[in-house]
């Protein structure tokens, strides 16, 4: 036994009298490997015999040369406070020199180590255990608390009911949002002579926001981990609001692009936040259908959006379509008002710790808190690391691309549809009708995906209960397939007076089914495949498909008048076609390209 574990196990002793070496050696002060990693090994008490986590890890930055710092349990009237036989939980000061990977298994360790060793406390039934740490004004002595198995507080205990109002109130958010965005196609039918403007120029009501909703995640999302997503959901919807009404009654274009460039930023917690408010109130292996739902919704919205406002805008007028949106968006206000409630668990019960220093007067903390000191730093992290991934990681470069691309073809389709409906003999309105076809589509797609569960399923058996990550692409691989081939057969049957227009309309639903496949296999994966990364690796792919829908339909139009009908869906579908090689070759060298990559090979060592 070391110098260091005598002269600890004396100072236990003094305070103990006759406790048994088996019992001191059990109190000696818990201390996780994360922190302070170049200090001298210390033997393992039975307190750390959770701590499972690989140290091998390396530190975000080294630490300057410098005398070790050797733990102790500090002098005078405070080793009074600490010596009262209740486990002790040592968090030396170290935030700042860790990864963010390895700030993320610190609050684990220190969650599991509460879970273990902490003490059911007050009336308010929480988990609790002392600590001392350092939140950047030296270290101090406080609770820690954590939640109780059954707490009726913690969101993954609500009962469905709650949880599936929260999740259709966010779903309306994402409805109406998706809805307003892809009806500016539709709508530049009658804009360019309501505003007096160029088809381009009025089309920058689609690409501006769609800018803005590209970027503004990647400020809200770790925002919303901080000071909780329910605040951001209820002042974004209020903007949302008042930001229409220059919308309805103004004609000066550029007044509008810039209300429509700020609605963007709130719109954006539709794609950004809801997936996280599933993952807040439901456990993974419930989240299947929830995140099914989320999808489904948002190609309901583009599939029922369209020609809802097109025939708003070609019976009733620009106003009236302004006006409709408006009032969806005051619905949206007054629903999220009702039912929306903070579902961020490490935020309620950070407000429950701060209750309970006022009441108690000593500092309660949740293991969360450990880490809001270093917010700047998460910020930062948020807004580079995506781009890192973009521009470094193969997989994120190569799913990045194909699905932003076949994300973008659905709002170019917007042009497309409308030009072969009418070659038809369609007015606008009933040409935009076609675009019910995405709606339709996403059921299909939504039945496909229980196959996939059970593909993936039957993968995990095969792997010992852990399926790899590829076999979550499976169905996305042939919805890869799927769309080019159908985009091809809807290019050479949408002929007006040669083929019936239903054989291209049936070609929209293969195609919009296909992309479904696809968009949900992205998420899945690049979930599975960055685990704790998996954030930034959303955000890269979600950034150029954003960007990429914002861009495209500014030349679709011309695209498809130039060409041709028929040479300009050839094009689409060839890229795709070449593009849906991507799946296929993750499904084949995913796990080599994994092991290379710097950041799977540290979440995949034994793969």
């Amino acid at each position: 036994m070391s110098d260091k574990d005598k002269d600890e196990e004396k100072q236990v002793g003094t305070s103990e009298g006759s406790t048994s070496t088996t019992t001191r050696q059990s109190d000696r002060p818990y201390r996780s490997k994360y922190l302070d990693p170049e200090s001298p090994s210390v033997s393992v008490s039975d307190s750390e015999k959770h701590d499972t986590f690989d140290s091998s890890l390396p530190t975000s930055r080294p630490r300057a040369a410098s005398r070790p710092k050797i733990p102790h349990l500090g002098t005078g009237s405070t080793t009074q406070n600490y010596n009262h036989g209740d486990k002790l939980s040592r968090m030396a000061s170290g935030l700042s020199r860790m990864s963010s990977h390895q700030a993320n298994e610190l609050e684990e360790d220190l969650r599991r180590h509460i879970s273990i060793h902490g003490k059911r406390r007050h009336s308010e039934g929480i988990l609790e255990d002392r600590a001392v740490v350092d939140l950047g004004n030296g270290e101090e002595e406080v609770i820690i608390v954590d939640w109780i198995p059954d707490d009726p507080d913690n969101p993954f205990n609500w009962s469905p009911a709650r949880k599936y109002a929260i999740l259709l109130t966010c779903v309306f958010i994402t409805f109406t949002g998706a809805a307003s965005l892809v009806s500016v196609g539709i709508l530049a039918t009658w804009g360019t002579d309501y505003f007096d403007v160029s088809r381009e120029v009025f089309l920058l009501q689609l690409t501006l926001p769609m800018m803005a909703i590209a970027f503004t995640p990647m400020v809200l999302a770790p925002l919303s981990e901080v000071i909780g997503r329910n605040m951001i959901y209820q002042i974004t919807s209020i903007l949302n609001l008042l930001l229409f009404i220059p919308q309805c009654i103004s004609k000066n274009h550029n007044g509008v692009l810039a209300a429509r460039f700020l609605q963007g930023m709130t719109q954006s917690v539709g794609n950004s936040m809801v997936g996280g408010t599933v993952a807040d109130m439901f456990y993974p292996k419930q989240r299947g259908i929830a995140m099914g739902v989320f999808s489904v919704m948002i190609f309901c919205a583009q599939g029922s959006g369209i020609p809802a406002i097109g025939w708003i805008g070609q019976n009733l007028g620009m106003r009236w379509s302004y006006i409709i949106q408006t009032v969806a968006a005051a619905l949206n206000v007054i629903l999220n008002a009702i039912v929306l409630r903070e579902t961020r668990a490490d935020v309620l019960l950070s407000r429950r710790a701060k209750k309970l220093t006022k009441k108690t007067g000593k500092k309660h903390i949740c293991a969360a808190d450990l880490q809001k000191s270093s917010f700047l730093s998460v910020m930062r992290i948020s807004l580079i690391r995506p781009f890192q991934y973009l521009l470094t990681e193969p997989i994120v470069s190569a799913l990045s691309a194909w699905i932003g691309f076949a994300w973008s073809c659905v709002f170019m389709f917007g042009s497309s549809v409308i030009l072969v409906f009418e070659a038809y003999g369609f007015n606008p309105a009933q040409a935009a009708s076609f675009e019910v076809t995405l709606a339709i589509a996403a059921f299909f797609g939504f039945a496909c995906q229980f196959h996939q569960d059970y593909l993936y399923r039957r993968a995990a058996k095969k792997n010992g209960g852990k399926a790899p990550p590829e076999a979550r692409l499976y169905w996305a691989a042939w919805g890869g397939l799927m769309f080019p081939i159908f985009c091809f057969i809807y290019a050479w049957t949408g002929r007006a007076g040669v083929v019936h227009w239903a054989v291209p309309a049936v070609c929209l639903v293969g195609c919009y089914t296909g992309i479904f496949m696809m968009y949900t296999g992205v998420f899945t994966y690049l979930a599975d495949a960055y685990e704790v990364y998996s954030s930034s690796a959303q955000a890269s792919q979600s950034f150029v498909r954003n960007l990429f829908s914002g861009l495209f339909p500014l030349f679709s139009r011309q695209m498809y008048i130039g060409m041709g009908y028929q040479y300009a869906s050839t094009l689409v579908a060839a890229v795709a076609l070449v593009l849906a090689a991507a799946p296929f070759l993750l499904i084949l060298y995913g796990k080599k390209l994994r092991k290379r990559s710097k950041v799977c090979s540290t979440l995949y060592k034994d793969d």
